[in-house]
Order: C-alpha cells, then sequence, then structure tokens
C-alpha cells in the first residue's frame, strides 16, 4: 500500500544534509525524504512524475533538541504537486521540510513545526520523486507507476 509520496535523497545528499546539522540528534534518519502528500487518494497520486529527479534548495534549519531539519525551497514545476496540507487547517500547507535526525521519542511530523532561520545560502540538492511503498513483509521506495493492491481496489480505494 502507498503509504506516502514525496521526493526522496539518494546517498550523497544524505551525507551532504547530515554534515549540515549542526547538532544531529541520537536517531539518525538515512530515509531522507520531504513528503508530498500522507496517504494520497487515487486522483493525488503523480505517476506523471514518479521517478524524475529534481533540484531543491536547502533555505533554512532549525532544531528544537527533538527535531532537527531543513526547510526546502521547491522549483516552481513541483509546487503543484505539494499537497502537504495541514490537518487542523487544511487549506494551509505544511513547510516543505526534510528531518534530518530525531530524539529519542520525537516524531518526524512535528519537524514542520520548527522555527527555521535561514542559511548563509541556499544549498542545491538533487531528489527523486518516488512512493513509500508498506507491504506486509516489507518497506521500500518505488520509483514506478503505482498499481493498486487488490485490497485498495476492493475497497474502492477508501481512505
Amino acid at each position: 500500500m502507498l503509504s506516502y509520496e514525496g521526493l526522496f535523497f539518494g546517498e550523497e545528499m544524505v551525507k551532504l544534509i547530515h554534515s549540515l546539522e549542526t547538532n544531529q540528534l541520537e536517531n539518525v534518519n538515512d530515509e531522507l525524504h520531504c513528503t508530498f502528500k500522507y496517504h494520497p487518494s487515487e486522483n493525488e497520486i503523480f505517476d506523471d512524475i514518479v521517478g524524475k529527479t529534481f533540484e531543491v534548495y536547502l533555505i533554512g534549519y532549525a532544531n528544537d533538541g527533538n527535531n532537527s531539519g531543513f526547510e526546502i525551497e521547491l522549483p516552481a514545476e513541483l509546487r503543484k504537486y505539494y499537497i502537504n496540507y495541514e490537518e487542523q487547517n487544511p487549506s494551509v500547507l505544511k513547510v516543505p521540510h526534510i528531518t534530518a535526525s530525531l530524539a529519542n521519542g520525537a516524531k518526524a511530523v512535528k519537524t514542520k513545526d520548527l522555527d527555521f532561520e535561514a542559511l548563509e545560502k541556499p544549498i542545491k540538492l538533487v531528489g527523486r520523486f518516488g512512493y513509500w511503498i508498506k507491504d506486509a513483509d516489507k518497506e521500500y521506495i518505488s520509483y514506478e507507476p503505482y498499481i493498486r493492491t487488490k485490497t485498495e481496489m476492493d475497497d474502492g480505494w477508501d481512505r
């Protein structure tokens, strides 16, 4: 089942991001990504860009002792795909961000609430748009068009 979609960063970019953390926390995230939509509905799945690479820029950093992360700037061509809205206010988009590391017991979802401070200069990253898939026995990133599971089809894609 498709858990979320977003921009995923490879090993080189992950190393760069972690090197920029001023205070790395205990739990280092090695699957760095920017979520574009958590649990997308059928019409929110973007097979037209899946697998494509995009340049984005790190523009801010924050660490509150629980979450360490970066604010990112999306290029104009990606902005229409970023549909990660606030749960309490569905007309407000969350700040595009990457969770780099977490303290024990902290939740990655809270990174969006950090007070990001502007970096001296933007830092270019290259990421690939993909899907985080959770099956019964494994979790993985897919860069292929999404094929609904039998359960999803039987459920009428009820989210």
